[in-house]
């Protein structure tokens, strides 16, 4: 199961880092962050970067989550394991667990989503991790390469920033979803 910990915005791959150190493997099976690809300008040209998607958590898959917990107390900087109840805490639940496979790859990167441009500033979605969400986009930032999806997670919604990249290719004229 999916557990995410909540930590210091900025702090996420150091306190990721730490988990991976000092919990053993036995009570853990995976330790990571999300990240998300996305289109920068410098000095007059698109890069490829990388951000954290989810600021201020980490995900941790484990089958022992009494076990997990107690090993994470000893982390320093560490908030806290999330969940909907004081008194114990929770997995994500599959919907949230499954939006977060959704759009992340094995390395749990969401990569850039191709799009192309119609009539009334409308995207429409070729490929990528957002053309299961392109009814979900609440804003597009066509500036800086990226759209604004609401989705559910930790049982209320939250923004997720996407990237994207434009495409003109007449491969993709009868694919994707439109917004």
């Amino acid at each position: 199961m999916w557990y995410v910990v909540q930590t210091l915005g900025g702090e996420e791959e150091r306190t990721a880092n730490m988990i991976r150190r000092q919990v053993p493997s036995c009570y853990m099976e995976e330790c990571f962050v999300p990240k998300r690809e996305r289109m920068k300008k410098f000095h007059g040209s698109w890069n490829r970067t990388e951000e954290i998607l989810f600021h201020g958590y980490v995900f941790v898959v484990s089958e022992k989550p009494e076990e997990l917990y107690q090993e994470l107390k000893q982390i320093p900087r560490l908030t806290k394991m999330l969940g909907r109840e004081k008194a114990f805490f929770f997995p994500l639940n599959e919907g949230e667990e499954k939006m977060v496979r959704g759009i992340g790859d094995k390395g749990h990167k969401t990569v850039l989503s191709k799009i192309e441009l119609e009539e009334g500033k409308k995207i429409r979605v070729v490929e990528g991790p957002l053309k299961d969400y392109a009814g979900d986009v609440v804003k597009v930032n066509l500036h800086k390469r990226e759209v604004v999806v609401r989705v559910e997670f930790m049982g209320k919604p939250v923004e997720l920033f996407m990237g994207v990249e434009m495409v003109k290719d007449e491969k993709y004229q009868n694919t994707g979803a439109m917004r």
